[in-house]
Parts: structure tokens; C-alpha cells; sequence
């Protein structure tokens, strides 16, 4: 019975002091904080080069420009393997067979136009270099060996991960440098980073529009083609949240 009593006993104190403890508890504080967005870039010389272009036959015989395409593509090919490059730099990066039916009458268009009726055959390549002064020597080996359309030319780096690395390193200085001159202004101090986050990242890539249209069997101009790369603007953003106190 002593047992029994003394079990009550504490019960019933732990039942009067519980309702006091949760009119005492103080509610918790949000911790101030400070966010801020940094930026960052580098300016870097472009290391890559990747040509986009087109192989375009046509033929009223879906099996006769399928065949031509193959041989100007074969073509196309070994023009660019005298350049040096291997063959996995030279990529199909799409293939279409359709068909335009010729109409009754035809219209009439100027000499630098082209219309291609019957079944019509376009083969996407691109050719990717790591020396960028060969983005000229690309275009001309290509349409002297049967490319009709050169689509443009990027300029690229070959570390695109590295360059937005040290963009991002930038970014958080910039970050931490308006923190302290926010903190500075408002009186108060920094206590800790709490979060950090950086912004989306894309492959930087810089297109250069060539626009040349050829002819089925015109060849290359007798003047070199030359492309020049510019400097590659590399930029990264954080955001950054600080505790601070007073």
C-alpha cells in the first residue's frame, strides 16, 4: 500500500508542475538572417570549335538520293580527314528522307534559291575541333566535298566545368564582400554561413552564323573561309544566407 501511495504521489506532482512548465516555455526566436546574391566571371579564349552542317540530295528515286547522299557524305568525310581529324570528331547528328512532289508549275526563283522536289535527303553533321583555327578549313573541305548548308560555327572550351568552377569561387567572394558591407551598414556582425546555393549551370557556347547555302555541285570559293573566335564570357551566381547578431 506504501508502494501504491508513494507512485500516486508522484504522479499527481508531475501533473501540477507539467501545465506550469508549458506556461513558462518561451517560444523560439527566428534567427535573424541576411541573404545575398553574388555574381561572378572570367573572361576565357575559346579551346574548341564545333561546325554545324548539311548534306542535301534529291532524286525522283528514293534509292537514287539516298545513294547520292551517302557518296557526297563519303565525300564530305575524307576532306575532313585531310584536315587531321579522326572520325569520331565527325558525327550525324540527324537524318531525313521526305518527299515534295514537283508541282504543275513550278515558280520561278532566283539563281542563288533552291528548290529540291522528289524525295529530299538532308544529313545533319557536325565536325568538332580542338583547334579553333581550323573552323575555316572545316567549312571549305566540307562544301568542296558536297556540303550544301554550313549552319554556323560555336566556339567552346574544352574544361567548360572548370571555367564556371573558378566563375563560381568569384561568386561567393562577391557574395561574402556584400554580406560584410550589409552587415557593416546595419550594425550588426556575422555569426555563421547557414545556406549556399548556386545558380543553373549550361555549357557555354558561342554561335557564330555562317549562313552559306551551296548549290548541289558548286565548289568551295577560291578565298579561304576564316572564322576568329572571341573571348568566352564565363558567369556563375550564388545566393547565400547569414546569421548575424547584434
Amino acid at each position: 500500500m506504501r508502494t501504491i501511495s508513494l507512485a500516486a504521489a508522484a504522479l499527481a506532482v508531475l501533473a501540477a508542475v507539467a501545465p506550469a512548465s508549458a506556461q513558462t516555455a518561451a517560444p523560439l526566436r527566428p534567427v535573424p538572417r541576411l541573404e545575398v546574391t553574388g555574381q561572378g566571371s572570367i573572361d576565357r579564349t575559346p579551346d574548341r570549335v564545333v561546325v554545324s552542317l548539311s548534306v542535301i540530295t534529291n532524286d525522283d528515286n528514293a534509292s537514287r538520293a539516298t545513294s547520292e547522299n551517302n557518296t557526297a557524305y563519303n565525300a564530305v568525310v575524307a576532306r575532313l580527314r585531310a584536315l587531321g581529324l579522326d572520325q569520331s570528331a565527325i558525327k550525324t547528328t540527324g537524318y531525313n528522307v521526305s518527299y515534295n512532289p514537283r508541282p504543275a508549275n513550278p515558280p520561278i526563283m532566283q539563281p542563288q534559291f533552291v528548290i529540291r522536289y522528289g524525295y529530299v535527303v538532308t544529313r545533319s553533321v557536325s565536325v568538332t575541333s580542338d583547334r579553333t583555327d581550323q573552323a575555316g578549313p572545316i567549312i571549305d573541305a566540307a562544301v568542296s566535298g558536297g556540303a550544301t548548308t554550313v549552319g554556323g560555327v560555336s566556339f567552346t572550351l574544352r574544361d567548360n566545368r572548370g571555367a564556371y568552377r573558378t566563375a563560381l569561387a568569384a561568386a561567393v567572394a562577391d557574395a561574402e564582400a556584400q554580406a560584410q558591407a550589409l552587415a557593416a551598414a546595419a550594425h550588426v556582425r556575422i555569426v555563421r554561413l547557414m545556406t549556399i546555393s548556386a545558380g543553373s549551370y549550361a555549357p557555354i557556347s558561342r554561335p557564330v552564323t555562317i549562313g552559306r547555302v551551296m548549290a548541289a555541285g558548286v565548289a568551295a570559293p577560291p578565298v579561304p573561309t576564316i572564322v576568329e573566335p572571341g573571348d568566352l564570357t564565363v558567369s556563375a551566381s550564388v545566393t547565400v544566407t547569414y546569421e548575424v547578431a547584434p
